[in-house]
Protein backbone atom coordinates (compact mmCIF):
# COMPACT_ATOMS: atom_id res chain seq x y z
CA UNK A 1 0.00 0.00 0.00
CA UNK A 2 1.43 3.22 -0.82
CA UNK A 3 2.52 5.93 1.50
CA UNK A 4 -0.49 8.41 2.08
CA UNK A 5 -0.19 12.22 0.53
CA UNK A 6 1.48 14.64 3.26
CA UNK A 7 -1.02 17.02 4.21
CA UNK A 8 -0.07 20.91 3.99
CA UNK A 9 0.66 22.18 7.33
CA UNK A 10 -0.07 25.58 6.59
CA UNK A 11 -3.16 25.34 4.94
CA UNK A 12 -4.69 22.65 7.23
CA UNK A 13 -4.04 25.16 10.20
CA UNK A 14 -5.86 28.18 8.07
CA UNK A 15 -8.34 25.97 7.28
CA UNK A 16 -8.96 25.03 10.88
CA UNK A 17 -8.64 28.69 12.23
CA UNK A 18 -11.31 29.08 9.85
CA UNK A 19 -13.66 26.58 10.49
CA UNK A 20 -13.09 27.07 14.79
CA UNK A 21 -14.39 30.77 14.30
CA UNK A 22 -17.48 29.42 11.80
CA UNK A 23 -18.24 27.00 14.87
CA UNK A 24 -18.29 29.73 17.56
CA UNK A 25 -20.92 31.91 15.23
CA UNK A 26 -22.71 29.09 14.25
CA UNK A 27 -23.34 27.79 17.82
CA UNK A 28 -23.95 31.78 19.08
CA UNK A 29 -26.56 31.76 15.97
CA UNK A 30 -28.11 28.61 16.96
CA UNK A 31 -28.42 29.54 20.35
CA UNK A 32 -30.20 32.99 19.44
CA UNK A 33 -32.53 31.19 17.01
CA UNK A 34 -33.67 28.71 19.80
CA UNK A 35 -34.15 31.49 22.27
CA UNK A 36 -36.43 33.65 19.44
CA UNK A 37 -38.05 30.32 18.74
CA UNK A 38 -38.63 29.61 22.57
CA UNK A 39 -40.02 33.41 22.97
CA UNK A 40 -42.22 33.28 19.71
CA UNK A 41 -43.72 29.46 20.33
CA UNK A 42 -43.86 28.89 24.29
CA UNK A 43 -43.97 32.36 26.00
CA UNK A 44 -45.75 34.45 23.51
CA UNK A 45 -47.44 31.80 21.22
CA UNK A 46 -50.80 30.78 23.11
CA UNK A 47 -51.88 34.37 24.78
CA UNK A 48 -54.29 36.36 23.03
CA UNK A 49 -53.71 39.66 24.54
CA UNK A 50 -50.15 39.59 23.85
CA UNK A 51 -50.90 39.30 20.33
CA UNK A 52 -48.62 42.76 19.96
CA UNK A 53 -45.72 41.19 21.62
CA UNK A 54 -46.38 37.53 19.96
CA UNK A 55 -45.79 39.41 16.27
CA UNK A 56 -42.83 40.98 17.30
CA UNK A 57 -41.28 38.02 18.18
CA UNK A 58 -42.30 36.17 14.51
CA UNK A 59 -40.75 39.22 13.01
CA UNK A 60 -38.01 38.70 14.87
CA UNK A 61 -38.05 35.28 13.71
CA UNK A 62 -38.71 35.90 10.65
CA UNK A 63 -35.55 38.14 9.90
CA UNK A 64 -32.87 36.40 12.04
CA UNK A 65 -33.90 32.96 10.83
CA UNK A 66 -32.72 33.03 7.10
CA UNK A 67 -29.55 34.67 8.53
CA UNK A 68 -28.85 31.62 10.41
CA UNK A 69 -29.65 29.77 7.31
CA UNK A 70 -26.62 31.89 5.60
CA UNK A 71 -24.21 31.26 8.95
CA UNK A 72 -24.80 27.60 8.99
CA UNK A 73 -24.23 27.41 4.94
CA UNK A 74 -20.78 29.28 6.06
CA UNK A 75 -20.27 26.97 8.42
CA UNK A 76 -20.47 23.75 6.11
CA UNK A 77 -18.76 25.19 3.37
CA UNK A 78 -15.53 25.34 5.93
CA UNK A 79 -16.22 22.47 7.60
CA UNK A 80 -16.44 20.79 3.91
CA UNK A 81 -12.95 23.07 3.53
CA UNK A 82 -11.29 21.42 6.48
CA UNK A 83 -12.48 17.68 5.44
CA UNK A 84 -10.68 18.29 2.16
CA UNK A 85 -7.79 19.29 3.34
CA UNK A 86 -7.28 16.91 6.06
CA UNK A 87 -8.63 14.10 3.64
CA UNK A 88 -10.93 12.47 6.00
CA UNK A 89 -13.58 10.34 4.69
CA UNK A 90 -17.60 10.96 4.51
CA UNK A 91 -18.88 10.09 7.58
CA UNK A 92 -16.63 12.72 8.91
CA UNK A 93 -18.13 15.62 6.96
CA UNK A 94 -21.26 14.46 7.58
CA UNK A 95 -20.31 14.32 11.75
CA UNK A 96 -18.78 17.74 11.39
CA UNK A 97 -22.52 18.93 9.84
CA UNK A 98 -24.19 17.66 12.11
CA UNK A 99 -22.36 19.13 15.09
CA UNK A 100 -23.79 22.42 13.72
CA UNK A 101 -27.63 21.03 13.80
CA UNK A 102 -27.82 20.64 17.98
CA UNK A 103 -27.28 23.87 20.07
CA UNK A 104 -24.23 23.99 22.17
CA UNK A 105 -23.38 21.13 20.15
CA UNK A 106 -20.67 23.33 17.63
CA UNK A 107 -18.36 24.21 20.55
CA UNK A 108 -17.82 20.58 21.78
CA UNK A 109 -17.35 19.47 18.31
CA UNK A 110 -14.94 22.35 17.76
CA UNK A 111 -13.20 21.31 20.55
CA UNK A 112 -12.89 17.52 19.37
CA UNK A 113 -12.19 18.80 15.85
CA UNK A 114 -9.33 20.71 17.27
CA UNK A 115 -8.04 17.29 18.94
CA UNK A 116 -8.21 15.46 15.57
CA UNK A 117 -6.40 17.97 13.68
CA UNK A 118 -3.60 18.26 16.13
CA UNK A 119 -3.37 14.67 16.38
CA UNK A 120 -3.08 14.06 12.48
CA UNK A 121 -0.80 16.46 12.10
CA UNK A 122 1.46 15.04 14.82
CA UNK A 123 1.08 11.33 13.23
CA UNK A 124 1.01 11.88 9.59
CA UNK A 125 3.53 13.44 7.13
CA UNK A 126 3.44 17.13 6.19
CA UNK A 127 4.96 19.11 3.43
CA UNK A 128 6.51 20.75 5.81
CA UNK A 129 8.17 17.83 7.59
CA UNK A 130 9.38 17.03 3.88
CA UNK A 131 10.50 20.47 3.27
CA UNK A 132 12.66 20.48 6.67
CA UNK A 133 14.35 16.92 6.16
CA UNK A 134 16.92 17.84 3.80
CA UNK A 135 17.50 20.96 5.40
CA UNK A 136 18.65 19.79 8.50
CA UNK A 137 20.42 16.64 7.13
CA UNK A 138 22.38 19.20 5.18
CA UNK A 139 22.85 21.76 8.51
CA UNK A 140 23.89 18.41 10.93
CA UNK A 141 26.59 17.60 7.63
Amino acid sequence: MPAPRPLDEVQVRTSFARFRVASIVEGIALLVLVCIMVMRYVVFGGDAWLTSTSHTWEQISSVWSPIHGLIYMVYVILAFDLWLKMRWGLPRMLLLMFFGVIPVLSFFGERWTHGRVEDELRRRPTLQDEAEGPAAGAAGA
